[in-house]
């Protein structure tokens, strides 16, 4: 890979999910196309049904696309065979949007983060409790969490669990899938600075998904705006959020909530031009 080629690179990706003999599929992407840098965080931001997850989905190799390519350090992936996708996980990671379904209700949490170790034999039992420790430390759990269950830890601190569980192997992409949609507000907030904090140490690149454009212009360095399959706008996420281009974009931006009411009521107030009076 050069120097100047993205990390990540997805071209004219197009998916579809089938619905059954009678009905046509359900096109989720239409032609869409991104890239990522190493190091950077790009906000892919969109309502319910606008097709972020899927790029999520189709990078992580989960989406049924049919036609378009990703490519990551220059090698496609979308059509990688089983066993390079294995070996790509200690790559590229993700982290889910609700952390009461994404850890393993049988397991302890030091079996659940020494899981991946040992699926890519990167350490010893010994080894891999140390590592555990470590990781509970830098998302802000005591190392004596490692002999608990989830259900014992509120969503904040299953979150926090589900971020070590995804960077314990020091991946270069991350898609972060949603993943402060299911908290309360204080706690989003606290995961959105761990994750921010931990990207500066590590150097991870994010793919930083979510519905919220207050969060994403807060996390992101690049922002791509997704609606019905397509971006309609992307570029910088300074930019983007003071000047959008794209109504859609301005509808989010209106959309996201800010601490002053008046000046909420003022971005929400629909701007049509007033109805003319008939002779």
């Amino acid at each position: 890979m050069t120097v100047s080629e993205p990390l990540v690179r997805v071209e004219e990706l197009t998916v579809d999910y089938p619905r059954g003999r009678r009905l046509p599929p359900l096109r989720a992407l239409d032609r869409v196309s991104v890239t990522i840098s190493q190091g950077e965080t790009l906000g892919l931001v969109g309502e319910s049904g606008s097709g972020k997850s899927t790029l999520g989905d189709a990078i992580l190799g989960f989406a049924p696309a049919v036609a378009g390519a990703v490519y990551y350090r220059g090698e496609e992936i979308l059509h990688a065979r089983p066993k390079r996708r294995r070996e790509l996980t200690r790559q590229i990671q993700v982290i889910f949007q609700n952390p009461y379904g994404s850890l393993n209700p049988a397991k302890t949490i030091g079996e659940t983060l020494a899981e991946p170790l040992r699926f890519h034999r990167l350490a010893g039992a010994a080894a891999a409790r140390e590592k555990v420790a470590e990781w509970l430390e830098l998302v802000g759990m005591a190392p004596e969490a490692m002999k608990l269950y989830p259900s014992e830890f509120s969503g904040g601190q299953r979150q926090r669990i589900a971020i070590a569980r995804a960077l314990i192997l020091e991946p270069e992409l991350v898609v972060c899938d949603e993943v402060v949609s299911a908290l309360d507000l204080s706690v989003q907030a606290q995961i959105l600075n761990l994750l921010t904090s931990l990207k500066e140490r590590l150097g991870v690149t994010y793919l930083f998904i979510t519905h919220d454009m207050a969060v994403v212009e807060y996390m992101s360095d690049r922002i791509a705006v997704l609606h019905r399959g397509g971006v309609v706008e992307q570029g910088e996420a300074s930019r983007i959020a003071a000047n959008p281009a794209d109504p859609y974009t301005q509808a989010l931006i209106a959309a996201a909530p800010v601490p002053d009411p008046a000046v909420q009521r003022q971005r929400r107030r629909p701007t049509r031009p007033e109805p003319t009076t008939r002779n």
